[in-house]
């Protein structure tokens, strides 16, 4: 009688190891890698390692974001770290924040996480355009508003787009129908999304959308603009 493999559980992907650990936070910072922190009451923003001092297991972050939102964070008893490493998405927490003001740069002081999860993230590869490409829809509050936003990234599984500074700012969880993505003038669909993540950035507020659901042939022309896309860049990087 054959039995079917169980499902991994989020501990097989836990590390708990504190020179593992470190050597991870290493790698976000010498990648200087976007860290999305977010909170339990939706607050999220954008952010990046400063600083890492391992003597004391702390580390610093760069304090961006409005005042609101930095005063979120600070007073939120959890807050997730989720960074994405090529095909590796990592999570972990970090709370209590404090907010470190200089006359150089504000910063946030984290305590050092005593685990990180790592997760292969293959299906969810994500490519960084060459071209322009970008989505049109309606504003989900403002339906006579009708926005081009440029698409920043994009993966299988959804993408992000580029609200500019003072358009009224999306919730977390929202849907964004009927969504016409043109990625080439050859190569467009229209689908519908789900706004995963909100963060602010210095271009405007990045919006991280799943795909709710794509209609018949989009998943593959999604795929074969990512496939030319990596190849693209590739060719560009031996050049």
């Amino acid at each position: 009688m054959s039995q079917t493999a169980a499902a991994p559980h989020s501990e097989d992907f836990r590390v708990a190891a504190e020179p593992e650990i470190e050597a991870w936070l290493r790698q976000l910072l010498q990648q200087q890698t976007t860290l999305q922190l977010s909170t339990p009451g939706g607050q999220s923003v954008g952010s990046r390692i400063w600083n890492i001092d391992p003597e004391r297991h702390a580390l610093s972050l760069e304090a961006q974001g409005s005042a609101q939102i930095l005063q979120a964070l600070i007073d939120s008893p959890e807050v997730m770290a989720v960074a994405y490493l090529d095909q590796i998405r990592l999570e972990f927490q970090l709370a209590p924040l404090v907010l470190v003001k200089s006359p150089t740069m504000d910063t946030l002081r984290a305590p050092w996480p005593q685990q990180l999860y790592r997760f292969q993230r293959r299906e969810a590869f994500r490519v960084e355009p060459l071209g322009s490409p970008r989505a049109l829809l309606q504003h989900p509050d403002h339906p006579d508003m009708a926005l081009q936003l440029r698409v920043l990234d994009l993966s299988a599984t959804g993408l992000a787009l580029l609200l500019a500074p003072g358009l009224p700012r999306p919730q977390i969880g929202q849907a964004l129908s009927s969504v016409q993505v043109e990625l080439e003038r050859d190569k467009h669909f229209v689908c519908d999304l789900r706004i995963q993540h909100v963060y602010e950035t210095d271009a405007g507020l990045r919006l991280g959308c799943a795909f709710v659901r794509l209609p018949q042939g989009a998943d593959r022309t999604l795929q074969l603009y990512i496939d030319q896309t990596q190849k693209r860049q590739r060719l560009l990087r031996k050049s």
